[in-house]
């Protein structure tokens, strides 16, 4: 309602359950943008338009055979007065979650956005962004001290010449990239108020760096190798009932850069029953633990929540 950008959708839908395993949700939404603000490389106000988005998902639920999965699919399509900002956007997203054994749990996950702008006359380029993994977690069930997660990652994240964050990360201006990620990370309860753990990860694929053009931010034309190794070593300790001290060391190396960064982490968590904790730490080091993170500006203060079962 307030601010440059006032929208008006009407959003329809259906669930239907046909037993206790299934359910179809199907959705529609029609809605209009009214946009006051200024386009820089024109000087003149952007144009108004309407938007359309039917969307259908599908979920299976087993409890006895330890599955769950589910897929959804949506269609964006945006028309403005004057054909400046007409586009198509395609949404799709699924998972399965399949308990292969009492120990073991195999998961996978895609989830994929593709525009196709229509105008020949749009300043905004074509956005795609695939994202899709596959893990294996170890979870046992009697002798818990240990556990583990094993993960694959493939990502393509080619934003648009004029969008300010990256799909994978939400960091402003990150580069475009497609990369192939391998991870292990590693738990052990060593004794009842002291847990150690560590993670390994290596990240290997080809980045564009966003450089400026004209008014807007356009990519370079050429593909770079960009690969790294992740090192962390991990301490979580059980200082009182429901309060947990965080310490991890850090290192980072890029081959191609030649470069080698350490980190520190320290945060304190406060648990909240019996499946969620909330703490507050800091990061001493530039990088994060998300290998698909590549703007290296992470240092200072944060807020993490985590869920557990």
């Amino acid at each position: 309602m307030f601010g440059k950008r006032r929208a008006l959708t009407q959003t329809y839908g259906v669930i239907y359950t046909p037993d206790d395993v299934w359910t179809v949700d199907a959705g529609f939404e029609a809605g209009q943008v009214r946009d006051d603000t200024i386009d820089p490389a024109t000087g003149l106000q952007r144009s108004d338009f309407e938007r359309y988005a039917p969307s259908l998902a599908v979920a299976y639920k087993d409890e006895e055979a330890g599955i769950t999965a589910r897929v959804r699919g949506e269609v964006r399509i945006e028309d403005s007065q004057d054909g400046t900002r007409d586009q198509n956007t395609y949404l799709f997203a699924a998972g399965v979650s399949w308990k292969t054994s009492e120990n073991w749990r195999l998961m996978a996950n895609i989830d994929a956005v593709l525009s196709d702008t229509r105008s020949t006359v749009t300043s905004f380029k074509d956005t795609d962004y695939v994202e899709a993994s596959l893990g294996y977690a170890y979870r046992p069930v009697d002798h818990d001290r240990l556990n583990a997660l094993f993960k694959y990652t493939w990502l393509y994240d080619m934003p648009g010449n004029n969008q300010l964050v990256s799909g994978a990360t939400g960091d402003a201006y990150a580069p475009a990239q497609r990369s192939h990620i391998l991870s292990a990370d590693v738990t052990y309860d060593l004794v009842p108020w002291l847990s150690i753990g560590g993670k390994y990860g290596f990240r290997y694929g080809e980045v564009k760096y966003r450089t400026a053009s004209g008014s807007g931010t356009g990519f370079e034309q050429n593909w770079q190798r960009s690969s790294a190794h992740l090192g962390i070593l991990r301490a979580d300790l059980h200082v009182i009932r429901k309060w947990d001290l965080l310490l991890e060391g850090r290192v980072l190396h890029m081959p191609e850069a030649d470069t080698t960064d350490f980190g520190a982490l320290t945060a304190l968590y406060r648990h909240v029953g019996s499946n969620f904790k909330v703490g507050v730490g800091y990061n001493f080091g530039r990088f994060s633990d998300d290998l698909r993170d590549l703007t290296l500006d992470d240092q200072g203060v944060f807020l993490n929540v985590v869920g557990k079962f």
